[in-house]
């Protein structure tokens, strides 16, 4: 998937401000690296669906689900719906 100029700006913006465990792996990877994820159009908030979210930093639990506050992954959901 190629993403355009604003988007990269916008995403490394995004990154500047991020601790990744994982290295950016969902950004570096071309975007074949993300997190399952569901709800991206619902509500404004992305359910995790990994089997791992509780070993998550980015990861908050409510009930048995687990939301997703990665900044980046919410940008690649919103901008990109994927």
């Amino acid at each position: 998937m190629e993403i355009t100029q604003e988007h990269h700006r916008q995403l490394e913006e995004v990154i500047s401000g991020v601790d990744c465990p994982k290295a950016f792996a969902c950004y570096k990877s071309g975007f074949t690296r993300l997190g399952k994820v569901s709800g991206i159009e619902k509500n404004g908030f992305l359910e995790c669906l990994e089997e791992d979210s509780q070993d998550c930093q980015f990861s908050l639990p409510f009930g048995k689900h687990a939301f997703c506050l990665c900044p980046v992954r919410i940008y690649i959901a919103a901008e990109f719906s994927r």
